[in-house]
């Protein structure tokens, strides 16, 4: 027996018609009806309004109106419960529209009884269990689709994009007409990935690690993983890309750390081993001049001392990068910062005649900062692209933009770029690809943008130039 009360809306404009259905309903003694009933399609669309019912049963006919409109107008409402449409006569396209608008069920008057009316009412609250059981599971996994931070999508088996969610966009900057007019493998820089691609109707993808080309030509590391899923026999790719970017910055940062921990106590330890006997070495000297009388002779002591001081230059250039200067920040114009480099470089953009574009916010962006070693950082980036590009062919391009929380500062140059041998190394101390270089910029260049509390990408491709992009976190 079903103890719960059934709340039942009965729409129909004939009253004994309405009796002889409720006679039914009472027949039924293993359920319990709480009936109520409109005759007119003006009521009824009060009732279904207030959405309190569990099973509404329609009469087709209801003066100018049919219970078709009702339907359409429960849909409008947005009514979940079974709709059980009462006909006058066996009409095949009136039982099919209402069907297809959402009807659970119809009924013959002149075939009803309680027996039928008992198996449609029961037929009809299970099939809306189930379908409600279905939307409410679809409405929270399409939740989880659309709140996911990784890149979710559907394709075809050719890599064609079906669907995808909101953060597809976010990390490709694509907009969503265009990513639907994406192939995925088109977003994916890996000559071997064809390969896992064919394969993945035998076996799925897991965390194959990747690089995704952004719409700005930025690439992002990402872990793919996919796998073949069939729907009503149609076959269709389902798959994620997890961004794995800032990991992958946050661990060379890391290394990059322990090595120059490293390295200055090594370089530490070297220079106070050689400026003891340079010490020793220029006192000498300096004694040596004093008692000479020929100054031919002293022409030689004085190139002992220049030559000690030049020493004493070079170790105090290596010290530089392994011992962090204090630096204090404080609340200034990005834009004039870049400005000064820029002017810094002035002459050897003009002896090479290079072209440097500004692309620049229009918003003025500030944040906390030391001008003087930022600027020191943003100038050793632009001279190394400046020595990379070619005479009268160079463009650098400058670009500063904000994004949510954080300032970004883009340096693209057009130069010969570096190869993926050097990439890993640029930013170690002392490691320099130039014959007469030190390798101590760009190293130098990193500490300083650490101290301000951000962080630097590289990217670069050997014959077409070289992008570094620089992110600050506005604590504003």
């Amino acid at each position: 027996m079903n103890n719960k009360i059934i709340k039942v809306l009965l729409v129909d404009d004939d009253e004994d018609d309405y009796f002889l259905t409720r006679e039914y309903f009472h027949e039924l003694i293993n359920w319990k009806f709480d009936i109520t009933w409109c005759s007119t399609f003006r009521d009824a669309k009060y009732h279904i309004k207030e959405n309190k019912y569990d099973l509404y049963l329609f009469d087709y006919l209801l003066g100018e109106s049919t219970g078709i409109d009702l339907i359409e107008l429960a849909c409008q409402f947005e009514c979940e419960e079974p709709i059980i449409l009462l006909t006058g006569k066996g009409d095949t396209k009136i039982a099919v529209e209402a069907l297809r608008l959402g009807a659970a069920d119809y009924l013959i008057k002149s075939e009803l009884d309680a027996e039928k009316l008992e198996r449609s009412i029961r037929y009809a609250l299970e099939r809306t269990s189930v379908l409600k059981a279905l939307k409410h599971s679809e409405r929270r996994y399409r939740r989880i689709f659309e709140e996911s931070n990784d890149f979710l999508f559907i394709s075809d088996l050719e890599g064609n994009i079906i669907d995808f969610n909101t953060s597809a966009s976010v990390l490709t900057g694509y907009e969503e007409e265009e990513l639907r007019e994406k192939n995925i493998l088109e977003l994916i820089e890996d000559a071997q990935f064809d390969s896992p691609w064919r394969e993945i109707k035998d076996r799925p993808i897991h965390d194959y690690e990747v690089k995704l080309l952004s719409k700005d030509a930025d690439k992002k590391y990402c872990l793919f993983s996919a796998s073949l899923e069939v729907d009503d026999e149609h076959p269709y790719i389902q798959g994620r890309l997890h961004d794995m970017t800032a990991r992958k910055q946050s661990e060379r940062e890391r290394l990059f750390s322990e090595k120059m921990a490293v390295t200055g106590r090594l370089v530490r330890m070297l220079a106070h081993e050689v400026r003891n006997p340079l010490t020793n070495v220029n006192l000498s000297a300096e004694q040596l001049e004093m008692e000479l009388v020929d100054e031919d002779q002293k022409f030689y002591t004085q190139i002992i001392k220049r030559n000690c001081n030049r020493i004493n230059d070079l170790i105090s250039q290596l010290l530089q990068p392994s011992t962090s200067a204090d630096i204090e920040l404080v609340e200034s114009s990005m834009h004039s910062v870049l400005s000064q480099a820029i002017g810094s470089a002035l002459d050897r953009v003009q002896l090479k005649r290079i072209q440097i574009v500004n692309q620049f916010a229009e918003e003025e962006l500030s944040l906390p900062l030391d001008s003087v070693s930022l600027q020191m950082a943003f100038l050793n980036i632009i001279t190394n692209a400046i020595e990379a590009m070619e005479e009268d062919k160079g463009i650098l391009r400058i670009t500063t933009k904000s994004q949510g929380e954080s300032i970004q500062v883009i340096f693209a140059d057009n130069g010969s770029g570096i190869s993926e041998e050097h990439m890993d190394k640029i930013f170690e101390p002392y490691f320099t690809g130039k014959n007469n270089g030190m390798g101590i910029g760009l190293s130098t260049t990193m500490s300083i943008i650490h101290a301000h509390h951000g962080r630097i990408d590289v990217q670069s491709e050997l014959g077409s130039g070289t992008t570094f992009t620089i992110t600050f976190q506005n604590g504003k």
